[in-house]
C-alpha cells in the first residue's frame, strides 16, 4: 500500500476550486435564520416550511412519531412548532436535509453507512439528553452538534472515496483512524466537517464542536458543551449504537471529566451506568429517525 502525507491544506482548496463543498437546500437555510431570529411568529416560519410539499410531509411524519408522543394526530406545520416548538422542528428540518444531502454513500471496509447514520443520531439524541441535565441553554444546538459531529467522514467517503477507502483499509489492519487520516490526506476528518459547518454558516458552537470533539480542553471556549458532546459520543461507543467508522474505542480521557468539574457540572464517572441507562431509554423512542436512515439506501 502507497501511504502518502498531503499538504493538510489541500482538501480544503480541492473542496472550495474544484469540486465545493454542498451546501443546504434554500428553504433550510432560510428556515434556519428565522429561528434564530427572535422576531419570527411561528405563522411565519409555518409558511416557509408549507411552501416545500416533501419537507412539510417529512416533518409531520416525524412530528407524529412514537419519539415525540404528542397524544393526538399533529395535522399541520404551524401546529407542529407550536406543540414542538421552533428548535425541535429545526432539528428536523436540518437532519432531514443531511441526509438528503449526503445520501449518495457506499460502505468501504469498517465503514457501514446506515450504522454510521445510527451512530450519529444516537449522538444528537445523547448529547441532548445530557445537554438537558447540565447545560439547558444550548440543548437545541447540542442535538445538531451531535449529529454532525463526525459528518467529515461521509464528506470524505463520498468526495474522496478512494482516499477515504485506504484510511478504512489501514484502520481495519490495525492503525489508528487519526494516524491514519494524517498518513493520506494531511488533515482530519474533524477539520473537514468543520469547514462545512462553516459553509452552511452554522453556529461558531457547532463548527468548533465538530473541529474539537475528540479533544475540548484544546478549545478556546464552549469547552463545557464541546465536552458534553464527546460524553455523548463516548455513550453511543458504550452501548454499541451504529458504528463511527473505528475499529475500537479507547477510554475516555481524564480531562474531559476535569473541564466538567472546573466549571462545577455534576456529572463524573460513576455517573456512567446510570447515563447510559437513560440514553437508551431515550433512543428506543426514536425509530422513525432510524427509519429515515433506511429511506435514504432506496
Amino acid at each position: 500500500m502507497v501511504k502518502r502525507k498531503t499538504d493538510p491544506y489541500r482538501i480544503k482548496r480541492i473542496t472550495e476550486s474544484i469540486i465545493g463543498l454542498p451546501t443546504l437546500p434554500t428553504i433550510v437555510s432560510k428556515m434556519l435564520e428565522l429561528v434564530d431570529n427572535p422576531r419570527t411568529s411561528a405563522a411565519s416560519l409555518a409558511r416557509l416550511i408549507s411552501s416545500d410539499q416533501t419537507l412539510t410531509a417529512r416533518i409531520l411524519k416525524l412530528a407524529n412519531s412514537a419519539y415525540y408522543g404528542f397524544p393526538r394526530e399533529i395535522s399541520t406545520v404551524n401546529m407542529a412548532i407550536v406543540v414542538l416548538g421552533f428548535n425541535t422542528v429545526k432539528e428536523m428540518g436540518l437532519s432531514l436535509s443531511v441526509f438528503d444531502v449526503f445520501r449518495n454513500q457506499e460502505n468501504v471496509s469498517v465503514f457501514d453507512v446506515s450504522r454510521f447514520w445510527e451512530h450519529s443520531i444516537g449522538c444528537g439524541i445523547a448529547s441532548r439528553m445530557l445537554a438537558r441535565n447540565y447545560h439547558s441553554r444550548n440543548a437545541s444546538e447540542a442535538f445538531v452538534a451531535g449529529l454532525l459531529h463526525d459528518i467529515g467522514k461521509i464528506i470524505l467517503n463520498q468526495y474522496f472515496h478512494g482516499e477515504f477507502a485506504q484510511i478504512m483499509d489501514m484502520v481495519s489492519k490495525g492503525d489508528t483512524l487519526d494516524d491514519a487520516e494524517e498518513m493520506v490526506i494531511g488533515t482530519s476528518h474533524a477539520q473537514v466537517g468543520c469547514w462545512l459547518a462553516e459553509r452552511w454558516n452554522l453556529p461558531e458552537i457547532i463548527s468548533q464542536t465538530i473541529l474539537c470533539h475528540h479533544h475540548p480542553w484544546t478549545a478556546k471556549k464552549d469547552n463545557v458543551f464541546i465536552a458534553t458532546v464527546t460524553l455523548g459520543d463516548y455513550l453511543c461507543h458504550l452501548c454499541n449504537i451504529g458504528n463511527s467508522g473505528r475499529a475500537s474505542i479507547n477510554g475516555l480521557d481524564a480531562r474531559i471529566w476535569e473541564i466538567f468539574q472546573n466549571e462545577k457540572v455534576p456529572v463524573d464517572e460513576p455517573d456512567l451506568a446510570n447515563l447510559q441507562t437513560d440514553f437508551l431509554l431515550e433512543f428506543d423512542k426514536a425509530d422513525t429517525f432510524i427509519s429515515l436512515i433506511q429511506d435514504q439506501k432506496q
